[in-house]
């Protein structure tokens, strides 16, 4: 039961950052530099997240980035079919690729404290 809500609410917060993070940084107005600056944080939060994660339930390990960054990337998938851009692609790699390793860290420090 704990894994089930812990897959809910994960997907509900990857959910709520895919839209009000990711989704709103593709259309912020500004410059490059806040828009960098923007995407970093949220790349971040993408990581402290999946460390969380990894850290109060550890037995799904990596795959609770693949959770939490799932719905930021499809969220960027829908915009990428109405407007290309390379660079896109290179966000939602970076949005897995951070979740995945926050929460296989999380894993590894809970794993590493039990023993």
């Amino acid at each position: 039961m704990k894994k089930v809500i812990g897959i809910i609410l994960s997907i509900l917060v990857g959910g709520f950052l895919g839209f009000f993070g990711v989704f709103a940084s593709v259309f912020a107005d500004g410059g490059l530099t806040e828009r960098l600056i923007a995407i970093g944080v949220i790349l971040l939060i993408y990581g402290v997240l999946g460390l969380v994660w990894g850290f109060l339930l550890p037995n799904f390990s990596w795959k609770w980035g693949l959770f939490i960054g799932a719905p930021g990337v499809l969220f960027l998938g829908v915009y990428l079919l109405s407007e290309f851009n390379l660079f896109y692609l290179l966000y939602m790699a970076l949005i897995v690729c951070l979740a995945c390793l926050g929460a296989w860290g999380g894993s590894v420090i809970k794993n590493r404290k039990r023993k």
